[in-house]
């Protein structure tokens, strides 16, 4: 192709390009009618129509002309678009940009997971369940209510000490299995956990709670047979005991020593 004649492929060359983009481009006008759409804005827009129509009205009677991002799922896929507004020969028509960011999510997801939950038995870290005490000890004050952390220590009672990893995720899941749905079950270290249980009325109430955890321990034994094997616990109630995060864990394993000691 001559360089003179360039000019005059420029309409097709610029409609090919659009066509041939991942994201999805469209030209709509005020009455949310598509003038003109590429191959991917053709396939996202019948999902998000209604959508679309909302936020051109928006858009249209607003006195900005700032670019905003919107988030929306349909269909089990995430989408993030934007609407602008055109004036061409004093009509207006709207800009429509949306792309597919379902990978974007599913790797954002993925490294919450990773930075919050224990890679092998998939229980919150120490991380979250930090963040979830000090919620605990904000509503705990504003409701006047208590909280528990409990703290387990899973040991070998025998003369070999060491413990297999499969052993150790089995007893967790019969652990979550022995705890209410909204208590949090914290793998803390290889053979320690931590348990968050709010929304108390007294101390009656918390070794209620732990009873029932040392329960479904008892009962993961039977059916396995792990005989050897002991779970040693202990608790404290905040914001009796503490308002800090870090103390009320290091007394919550020191109360499972000091109840050693006393046997």
């Amino acid at each position: 192709m001559r360089l003179d004649n360039l000019s005059e492929n420029i309409p097709d060359l610029f409609l090919e390009a659009l066509m041939g983009i991942e994201d999805g481009i469209a030209i709509i006008d005020e009455h949310s009618n598509t003038v003109f759409a590429n191959s991917a804005a053709s396939i996202m827009i019948e999902d998000i129509k209604e959508e679309i129509s909302k936020k051109i009205r928006e858009v249209n009677h607003s006195s900005e002309d700032s670019l905003e991002f919107h988030h929306i799922r349909r269909a089990g896929r995430w989408l993030r678009y934007y609407v602008k507004r055109l004036s061409v020969s004093e009509r207006v028509f709207f800009l429509f940009v949306v792309e597919d960011i379902s990978d974007l999510k599913l790797a954002e997801q993925t490294i919450s997971q990773l930075a919050h939950f224990d890679g092998e038995t998939g229980l919150p870290n120490y991380v979250l369940f930090r963040d979830r005490v000090n919620m605990a000890l904000f509503r705990s004050r504003r409701n006047n209510s208590s909280s528990m952390v409990a703290a387990f220590e899973f040991v070998s009672k025998g003369v070999v000490s060491s413990i297999e990893e499969s052993t150790i995720i089995d007893m967790a899941h019969s652990l979550v299995r022995g705890i209410r749905k909204n208590d949090t079950l914290c793998r803390f270290s290889r053979r320690e956990f931590l348990l968050l249980a709010e929304d108390l009325k007294d101390y009656r109430n918390a070794s209620t709670i732990l009873r029932k955890a040392l329960n479904a321990f008892k009962i993961w034994q039977e059916n396995c047979g792990e005989f050897s094997m002991e779970l040693r616990a202990g608790f404290v109630l905040l914001p009796r005991d503490g308002v800090d995060a870090e103390q009320l864990v290091n007394k919550a394993f020191a109360s499972i020593h000091s109840s050693e000691a006393r046997k």
